[in-house]
């Protein structure tokens, strides 16, 4: 046999036999990451035998045959011992696996006339759909008196992840149940289901009663699960996909009310949805609209739609986006190819790559662009710093350049939103915005990968992709050759960054701005465009680009904007009448036509108006109203991304973030700012308003994603991966270059159909969270600079000093609290500080207040003591000044000296779990709450942790896939989060 998947199988049998009487030997399963443990054949042999010349059946559990770390899900060779005597043989037949285990079910009302059906298992579809198969009954409602049978079945099967290491898909299997008559809340039904087998043959039925009741998430009303600005489009969405039975059934012609109700589940807004199509294609839902825009106050609620259930909860407040904005923002410090401490990553530290210097690829010798002066093949050159691309290694000048213009540009339009002491980075104090301090981070690695001509690499990379920690990294890093283009838009970020960092880094912004003009001396020097780089022997992203006139219309717009030299704004002309004027590609790293018009519109030099002209009224009259037509008329989920469903990939659809900010653009240059109303419902897309009801933002929101590819905080070593980071989402194809494409794409596991592109299985749908896929789970810097960007304009951040000045703050264990103490220089009109605290660095809750002295030109000192510290603890100081105004000091971490509480999750057979709670010095074990999550975000079950700190965990009727076991301590604060996997 060759990489198959077993786990799911009983039994294994075979017949043996061999040439010698009174033998035995053993077996196991192999793969090439892993070995299964070896069993003897002799306690499976018949009573009181040995291996003799006649063949005799052997009957193996499959469960024998694992291992702690091996579960047999891929597995590659089936090994026999040899003999130890001499001349041994033994002859092998009819090697079986069998299943002899029924496949489980479990019920969950969707709606008030829909049920579904989760089977652990594939099942046998043959009779799946007769639906006499099927009885729903009531004691009590006489809609269901006698037993009705459903109108109609719908299958679905999806890939909703792939097992750690052996990659084997993880299948959820599901039926929909469709009822005429509507289910009554507070009324108990009895479901009955027969005649279901899996592929095996092994039959199953099902027999459970259920209260109905549409109070709880069932997963149809989708919403921005962040929320939403008091002064923004509200617009929440209602529907579902039932598999082959298509739409969840919903009144078009008396469309549901909906209201908006508080915490306490008072009704604070009503309202009528409105139907807006059936969209089989895109989301596979007949889709209706909450509107609830007229609705402003702020406060914390959730939507409720009678018959389909409630939302997830939001939150109405200027504020709701600061959050946002502090992870992603945050995300391009966790790129950085260096070391991160723990006081800057918390949970996330790790070394850096321990490379500092690269090798010049040997291709070199060969590029046409190679010159005496360069950098001889085969010698090193420094190479340090620099954010890693994405996922993997690389440091790329495409995506580098592409990611500065967003961030140089957000800081040339709304300063104010990037302050100091903001991101909590190294340089976080420095008085110099945190963003702009970023940027220099990444321009510092720029300078290196100028060639001393002043032509710039393309990228530095390891020769194969890395799989790793960085730290890990050891291989050769090579630099490739010189481009036209790379040198292009080396030009163009350096001439931006001299304008932006010339305030605060004089020396370093005039040597970018003397580079970029020597990169540009370059391109005078070499008028054709280098052509894609492809390095033998090197495996990595290939960024392809044949066009190079963009980029050098980009570069001298920038270097005039910068300079206000008339060469450059002659250049710009020259090149720029050489390109089309199509300016949708607006954050592409491959064309950069709008960069260079933008660059050269917004110049505070002497322009052609004409050329400015052009490019507004291009803007207001085509792009523009696309856009608005895309995201009004022909999306359900109002996205700005294109018609043609093959297109969706690569982040078209789940990072609509970067129309928000096209918007944003927009909007400033041609002074409308009724645009930003379409920018913010783009921002609802990646937050949750999506037929799969997830963030696309790691972090974010109640269902986000947990395995991102991103190799430096690989789940093995982090128990979350980092917040902030925005994932590509749904694909409408994936390369078939990986077995994990394959087995996402094979139409044995998606069902209905969705293998190629134009197949009816809903392309907005098919998205899977792992890290192999990665056309669904990657991004690049470029991606997370433009999610960084527009969440920073949405946000209250402001970059106004207070009057207080903070010198020094600590944290450190005491005995068995942890001591805060803090020193300010100055205070002017200071009120208090409040001391906040949090397990995981993300969710802070106030634990106390100290008055502040009010005026001083002095020192003064200040101390708070924690008496009930956590595990991890992270702590910060929000200042707040007489007037309200108010601002968060950095972030300082420490470990409670007295509470290094364990849990240690046992898998004690299939789907069985066990928990153990160990405290320290005889301490009691503390009171804790298990949830036990899907990977889609519903919440299966609820448990308490007995006192005697143990917890048994039967899955048994949970349907297959990956689950969430999160627990929380009595003040709600994270204890231990961790994975199940069902089969």
């Amino acid at each position: 046999m060759w990489r198959g998947d077993i786990s799911r199988f009983d039994e294994l049998r075979f017949f043996i036999k061999s040439n010698k009487p009174l033998q035995t030997t053993s077996i196991r399963f192999t793969t090439f990451y892993a070995q299964g443990k070896w069993v003897s054949l002799a306690p499976y042999l018949p009573a009181g035998t040995l291996i003799g010349t006649d063949y005799q059946e052997v009957v193996i559990p499959i469960d024998s045959l694992k291992t702690t770390g091996y579960d047999l899900s891929s597995v590659d060779y089936l090994e026999f011992a040899t003999s130890g005597a001499s001349g041994t043989l033994f002859y092998i037949d009819d090697i079986l696996l069998t299943d002899i285990t029924s496949p489980t079910i479990s019920a969950q009302p969707l709606s008030y006339q829909v049920i579904r059906l989760a089977v652990d298992e594939r099942f046998d579809t043959t009779g799946c759909y007769q639906t006499s198969s099927y009885e729903m009954s009531s004691t009590t409602d006489p809609e269901y008196q006698p037993a009705k049978n459903p109108l109609r079945v719908g299958r679905h099967l999806r890939v909703a992840g792939l097992a750690p290491i052996s990659g084997t898909p993880l299948i959820q299997s599901e039926l929909f149940l469709v009822f005429e008559k509507p289910f009554e809340n507070g009324i108990e039904y009895r479901l009955q289901a027969e005649n279901l087998k899996d592929p095996a043959g092994n039959m199953t039925s099902l027999d459970t009663s259920f209260t109905f009741s549409d109070q709880v998430k069932l997963g149809n009303v989708k919403l921005n699960q962040v929320g939403y600005l008091p002064e923004s489009p509200k617009l929440g969405k209602l529907g579902n996909f039932l598999g082959d039975a298509w739409f969840l059934p919903i009144d078009q012609l008396n469309s549901p009310d909906f209201q908006v109700l508080d915490g306490a589940d008072n009704v604070k807004f009503s309202g009528k949805s409105s139907f807006l199509k059936s969209d089989s294609a895109f989301s596979g839902e007949m889709v209706f609209e909450l509107d609830f825009s007229a609705f402003k106050t702020p406060g914390t609620y959730y939507l409720y739609v009678p018959g389909y259930g409630r939302s997830e909860e939001f939150r109405i407040s200027a504020d709701v986006y600061n959050g946002t904005y502090f992870h992603t923002a945050r995300a391009l410090y966790f790129q950085r190819s260096g070391a991160l401490s723990q006081e800057n990553a918390f949970e996330w530290a790790r070394n850096g790559l321990p490379s500092t210097a690269a090798e010049i690829h040997s291709s070199h010798s060969s590029s046409n662009l190679f010159s005496a002066t360069d950098y001889p093949p085969g010698s090193s050159i420094p190479m340090q710093g620099g954010w890693l691309d994405a996922g993997d290694y690389g440091r790329y000048v495409p995506t580098a350049a592409s990611a500065l213009f967003i961030l140089f540009t957000a800081v040339e339009l709304y300063p104010e939103k990037f302050p100091d002491n903001h991101l909590n980075i190294p340089e976080s104090g420095n008085k110099i915005p945190d963003i702009l301090d970023e940027a220099k981070y990444e321009t510092t690695w720029l300078k290196s990968m100028q060639a001393p001509d002043g032509g710039v690499y393309f990228r530095v990379t390891p020769a194969i992709w890395s799989t790793g920690m960085p730290e890990d990294e050891s291989n050769t890093l090579y630099v490739s050759v010189k481009t036209t283009q790379s040198t292009a838009l080396f030009a163009a970020a350096m001439a931006m960054a001299y304008r932006n960092l010339k305030p605060y880094y004089p020396a370093h912004a005039d040597s970018c701005l003397a580079l970029a003009e020597k990169a540009w001396d370059f391109l005078q020097a070499h008028p054709e465009a280098s052509a894609p780089v492809v390095t033998p022997g090197i495996s990595a992203g290939p960024y392809p680009d044949p066009e190079d006139r963009d980029n050098r219309a980009w570069a001298a717009a920038e270097l005039y904007k910068s300079t206000g030299n008339a060469q450059y704004q002659a250049e710009f002309l020259a090149y720029y009448a050489q390109i089309p004027h199509e300016f949708q590609a607006t954050m592409s790293w491959q064309q950069h036509t709008f960069k260079a018009a933008w660059a050269y519109a917004t110049s505070k030099f002497p322009t052609d108006a004409a050329v400015v002209t052009e490019f507004k009224n291009s803007l207001e009259t085509i792009l523009i109203p696309e856009y608005n037509n895309r995201t009004m008329s022909v999306h359900a989920y109002h996205g700005a991304y294109h018609p043609f469903k093959g297109y969706i990939g690569y982040g078209t659809f789940a990072m609509a973030q970067s129309y928000a900010f096209d918007y944003v653009l927009f909007s400033y240059l041609l002074g409308q700012p009724a645009l930003l109303d379409f920018a913010k419902m783009q921002l609802d897309i990646p937050l949750g308003n999506n037929p799969l009801s997830l963030t696309f933002i790691t972090g974010t929101g109640n269902n986000s994603p947990k395995y991102p590819l991103h190799w430096s905080t690989v789940a093995d070593h982090f128990p979350n991966p980092v917040p902030g980071l925005p994932v590509f989402g749904p694909a409408a194809s994936l390369v078939m270059n990986r077995p994990s494409s394959f087995a996402i794409q094979d139409s044995l596991n998606r069902y209905p159909y969705g293998f190629k592109k134009e197949d009816p299985y809903p392309v907005l749908r098919r998205y899977t969270d792992a890290r192999e896929a990665v056309e669904m789970s990657e991004f690049t810097v470029q991606e997370i600079a433009v999610t960084a960007a527009v969440f920073a304009f949405f946000s209250a951040v402001v970059n106004e000093a207070l009057p207080v000045k903070l010198s020094a703050f600590n944290a450190a264990a005491d005995a068995c609290k942890v001591l805060l103490q803090w020193t300010t220089s100055e205070e002017i009109n200071a009120g208090y500080f409040a001391v906040e605290r949090s397990a995981d660095a993300r969710n802070f809750s106030e634990i106390g207040r100290i008055a502040a002295t009010g005026n001083s030109r002095l020192s003064n000192n200040y101390t708070f003591a924690d008496s009930l510290p956590g595990a991890k603890n992270y702590y910060r100081l929000r200042q707040i000044d007489l007037d309200g105004t108010s601002e968060y000091s950095l972030i300082r971490f420490a470990e409670g000296p007295c509470a290094e509480s364990s849990l240690i999750l046992k898998h004690i057979g299939r789907n069985h779990y066990q928990i153990q709670i160990k405290e320290p010095n005889q301490m009691p074990v503390r009171e804790l709450t298990g949830h036990i999550y899907h990977i889609t975000g519903f919440e299966k079950r609820t448990f308490r942790i007995p006192k005697n700190g143990f917890a048994d965990l039967n899955c048994a009727g949970f349907g297959p896939g990956v689950y969430i076991l999160k627990v929380l301590d009595n003040r709600k604060e994270e204890f231990f989060t961790g994975k199940l996997l069902i089969y």
